[in-house]
């Protein structure tokens, strides 16, 4: 049996969506490109909770911005590093339009 899930339910994911960020996702309305470009950002994420482009908020420890792919948006995400592997929470998406 091959196991296509590296992490088997929700609580073990160490990615956590708000409820802004859910809802975005599972908006009709949200375009193809915003929606592909921001499920390509949380694939990345995955891989390093740090990708090319992200930038430390100023004043807000822990928090981090990044661009969406073809410049569709920001990522506002908060990464716990105290943990392994390190805990992200992805608050909100800014879209350019």
């Amino acid at each position: 049996m091959s196991d296509h899930n590296e992490f088997p339910d929700d609580q073990d994911d160490p990615i956590t969506v708000s409820p802004a960020v859910e809802e975005f996702l599972g908006d009709p309305g949200t375009p193809a490109d915003v929606f592909s470009a921001l499920v390509a950002f949380l694939v990345d994420l995955r891989g390093n909770p740090f990708p090319h482009l992200s930038m430390p908020v100023p004043g807000r420890p822990g928090m981090h911005s990044a661009p969406l792919r073809r410049d569709l948006g920001l990522v506002e995400y908060a990464v716990d590093e105290r943990q392994e592997p390190p805990q992200i929470y992805v608050s909100r998406v800014l879209r350019v339009d």
